[in-house]
């Protein structure tokens, strides 16, 4: 026992120091393998990121370089902003090159001017005024005229007095302001038609004109058309025409001072909006709404680009030229680029070829929402692979400027700023999460994985073949225990009862014939009980090592059972039990070994007697059905738990009941039968309900031959 114990012992002992240490030593320089190919893979990541953004941040300083090349190439040939032909190609290139907002001129110190820009209106009081004089002859004319008109109420008199004043004057100024006189006094004179004629003509002869007031002719002429044609109760023509004017100063056809335009704009919208309350559904069609709907968002976006210029323009020259003095940039560089800000505006400005205070500088505007939206999108999205990076770029104040769909996913990895702070934003860049299989199984340095992937299954494995081994060993141990206590205990009650008996009749102290007869068959009956035994014992053993040699032939089972029968009945009659045969005749022949399948129906009524309890009937059948012989032994006795029915066949089991285990047995008896069964290619089972009995049923195939016979019979 203590060398068995020994045994199961080093088993463990020599898969630890033969296979466990080594292994697990191995899988820790694969698992420090994995840390460090994770690390490296983070690495290559951190670098993979850094080489985008300098990629991102060359691409877009290279876009701009373009730009301010191009434009300095056009500027440098001339020396005054306001050349035409410079105009004209400085025109040309803006509409080429989307990134450059607007292109100015720094003249002096801080003096910016906006040679092309469109804008809505200019500052007040930036405009500069004409300066135009009357003629004595026609400065009398007008004197006349106003006289006659404001005085005197003499209207038709007053309108002579001014067209001799409008015949008298070449100047488009004077004879502008002329005709503005002549249609009020023809309407007031009532002659609304010739005043219409009169609006008309100073509309399209004079409407770029500008009085000696500074305000274009244009807008004031279609104002009073528009009140002639309310006064004429010509509604519809009145809107169509404060519309048309609506349109045109959106449009920016004259040059306005804001408070020009607002006076202007606010006019035609209240008479719009006036004229389109009140007037018959029929007479407002949902058109109209559409194109003041159209001309306002028109409006908001000019104006919003417009106050953005004009403060540019206003603020930011001192602090512009104060930078260029404080930041010089080396005579290779095109463009001297600078963010500024003012007034919660930020500007994007490069100063093209350096420049100085007495010749002045051309610069650009740069249009931060092209530059991120369209120039610095598409570098990002051409080089950085979505699926394992994430990007966002940000501003001064960490407000989103340029973002994918979404928050960014995963960790932050490198956060880079362009060259000079300029754009003035920030690049993040993200590790977006990915599967941890992908990461490890996909990377170059993926044989660590394997590796001990590998160590850990030959660790499982043999972990596996170690517990199994040591299980084994138990288990033989287990039945080599329960074998020899089991089969001790069997041997010895037979044993003990032939040797007293013996012992009894070698002394000559049994007195009478008939008890010396009754202890001869007890002596015969233990005797062959000790056989049975020991048959049982040799013929598993032979079974299970394959030297068991069956002799096959053809059988007669309904014979075979009778004579078992028989035999069973002769030997337990002694104790009450009655043994029925109940064999359903003609029965085809099986190819078996006779001897064997006797013992296996004799252990089945072995097992049914001694599991009887009170009953003393046991049922033995045998009957043929779908190419099959079934012999059934049926007793009425205790019967088997649900729990204990897949065991029962299984060597030295005994159910876990009481009255169950107090019956004398080997625990052999079935498992015997089992294997001569199996070894005849049929199948032993067992149905019962405690304290109903049981039923263990053989089922053997019927021979080829004899198969053949009953086909041809039928």
């Amino acid at each position: 026992m203590e060398l068995s114990l020994l045994r199961r012992r080093r088993i463990p002992l020599l898969f630890l120091l033969g296979v466990g240490i080594p292994s697990l030593a191995l899988s820790y320089l694969a698992f420090r393998g994995i840390r460090n190919e994770l690390a490296l893979l983070g690495q290559r990541r951190l670098s993979e990121h850094r080489a985008l953004a300098e990629f991102v941040n060359e691409a877009i300083d290279q876009h701009i370089a373009t730009v301010e090349e191009t434009f300095f190439s056009a500027v440098a040939a001339f020396d005054a902003p306001g050349a035409p032909d410079l105009v004209r190609s400085l025109e040309r290139l803006q509409e080429r090159y989307p990134l450059v907002d607007e292109v100015f001129y720094l003249e002096g110190l801080e003096t910016i001017q906006l040679p092309i820009a469109d804008l809505l209106f200019y500052r007040d009081g930036q405009l500069p005024t004409v300066a135009s004089a009357w003629p004595t002859s026609a400065a009398e004319h007008m004197r006349l005229g106003q006289q006659r008109e404001f005085q005197e109420n003499r209207y038709r008199a007053a309108l002579t007095s001014y067209q001799r004043a409008f015949a008298a004057v070449s100047d488009p100024v004077l004879k502008g302001e002329a005709l503005v006189a002549i249609a009020r006094v023809q309407r007031k004179a009532g002659r609304f038609d010739a005043a219409l004629t009169s609006c008309e003509t100073l509309f399209g002869d004079y409407g770029q004109v500008r009085t000696t007031a500074g305000v274009p002719l244009g807008p004031i002429a279609r104002l009073e058309h528009g009140s002639l044609l309310l006064t004429m109760g010509d509604s519809a023509a009145a809107l169509d025409g404060y519309i048309d004017l609506y349109e045109r100063l959106v449009a920016g056809e004259w040059t306005l001072e804001r408070a020009q335009f607002d006076f202007f704009r606010g006019q035609a919208r209240e008479t719009i909006a006036e004229l389109t309350s009140r007037a018959p559904a029929a007479e407002s069609p949902g058109s109209y709404r559409d194109v003041i709907a159209s001309l306002t968002a028109e409006e908001a976006a000019r104006r919003e680009r417009t106050e953005r210029l004009l403060l540019f323009q206003a603020t930011v020259g001192e602090d512009l030229r104060a930078r260029m003095d404080r930041e010089p940039q080396g005579p290779a560089t095109v463009g001297n680029r600078h963010t500024l800000e003012s007034g919660g505006q930020t500007y994007l400005v490069s100063v093209l070829g350096g420049g100085s205070a007495e010749s002045g500088s051309w610069g650009l505007l740069l249009d931060s929402g092209y530059l991120s939206d369209q120039v610095l999108r598409r570098a990002l999205e051409d080089q950085v692979d979505l699926s394992t990076t994430d990007w966002i770029v940000r501003g001064r104040d960490g407000r989103t400027v340029l973002a994918r769909d979404g928050p960014p996913q995963g960790s932050l990895t490198v956060n880079a700023t362009f060259a000079g702070n300029f754009p003035p934003w920030l690049i993040e860049f993200y590790q977006r999460p990915q599967n941890p299989y992908r990461r490890l199984f996909a990377s170059s340095q993926s044989i660590y994985v394997y590796m001990f992937l590998l160590i850990a299954s030959i660790l499982v494995f043999g972990l596996i073949l170690t517990i199994r081994a040591v299980t084994h060993e138990l288990e033989l141990a287990k039945l080599k225990s329960d074998f020899v206590s089991t089969v001790s205990h069997e041997f010895k009650s037979p044993l003990t009862s032939i040797r007293q008996l013996a012992e009894m009749l070698q002394a000559g102290r049994v007195p009478s014939d008939e008890r010396r007869q009754r202890y001869y068959d007890v002596l015969v009956e233990q005797s062959g009980r000790l056989s049975s035994l020991v048959t049982n014992i040799l013929d598993i053993a032979r079974i299970e090592e394959g030297r068991k040699e069956f002799e096959f032939e053809t059988v007669d089972v309904g014979e075979l059972v009778e004579e078992v029968v028989s035999a069973a009945e002769h030997q337990w009659r002694h104790e009450g039990f009655v043994i029925h045969a109940d064999v359903n005749r003609p029965l085809p022949a099986i190819h078996a070994d006779r001897a064997s399948i006797g013992q296996a129906v004799s252990n089945l009524i072995d097992n049914a007697v001694k599991y009887s309890g009170d009953s003393r009937e046991v049922h033995v059948r045998a009957s043929a059905a779908d190419g099959q012989v079934k012999i059934s032994v049926q007793d009425f006795g205790v019967g088997i738990k649900e729990e204990d029915l897949g065991r029962v066949f299984e060597r030295f089991y005994r159910g876990g009941d009481e009255l169950t285990r107090s019956v004398k047995g080997s625990g052999l008896g079935l498992t015997l039968v089992q294997q001569i069964v199996e070894a005849h290619n049929g199948t032993v089972y067992v149905e019962s309900e405690v304290g109903q009995g049981s039923t263990f049923s053989i089922t053997l195939p019927v021979s080829r031959d004899q198969g053949d016979a009953e086909d041809s019979d039928h």
